[in-house]
Parts: structure tokens; sequence; C-alpha cells
């Protein structure tokens, strides 16, 4: 369950919005450029799919969020956390707290073999 908290919570962040909208609206102003270009050069606004318009920008959405998410999921040595979650080493499932912005540390049993993972 925590897992999930953590990928909502991260999924919340106004900045991965903005980014994912700002990729949304390039991606699919061309994707809906290129597959009704027709339409829009004649400006038959009656004819437009506006579903079709309205997936065509949703999907970059959802990509580029679930793949920011993704990165930012990831505890690696070194990197800044984005969310307060416990972890816990992948070789001697020794478990630490982290908070946001914190950076991530080395497991004091495994050093620079350590893989964090989601407890």
């Amino acid at each position: 369950m925590n897992k999930l908290k953590v990928y909502f919570a991260i999924l919340c962040d106004q900045e991965l919005i903005k980014k994912s909208l700002k990729i949304a609206l390039v991606v699919g102003t061309l994707l809906n450029i290129i597959n009704q270009a027709e339409i829009l050069l004649a400006l038959d606004f009656v004819n437009i799919d506006y579903i079709k318009s309205l997936l065509t920008y949703m999907v970059p959405f959802m990509v580029s969020s679930y793949t920011a998410v993704s990165m930012k999921m990831k505890f690696k040595i070194g990197d800044t956390t984005h969310v307060n979650t416990t972890l816990m080493c992948k070789g001697c499932n020794q478990v630490i707290q982290v908070h946001k912005d914190e950076i991530v540390p080395v497991c004091t049993n495994c050093k620079e073999k350590t893989q964090w993972r989601i407890k």
C-alpha cells in the first residue's frame, strides 16, 4: 500500500503536472494536425472528431506523467527524494525513513551495492 501512496504523492506534484501538460499540448497538437489536417486547415469545425482530439491530448499527458513518476520512484544512491517514505535495502533488508528533498544514502551494510525499494 505504501508504494501506491508514494506513486500518487509524486503524481500530484504540481511541477510534474505542468510539465506533462506542456508535453501533451505540443505532442497532442502535432498529432491532431497529422490526424485531422485537412479538417483543421479548412476550419471545418463541424466535422472535427472532438473525442479523437481529446484522446490525442490525453495520451501524451498520461505517458509523460507515468514516465516521470516511474523515474522518481527509483530511489538510487545520491538522488534527491521526492516524497517521504520508508525504504528497504534489497540486499540486507535494512529499513530507513527518507524525507522529501533528502539525498538517498547508502545502506550501512551493503555500501555501494545498495539497491533500495519502497517498503
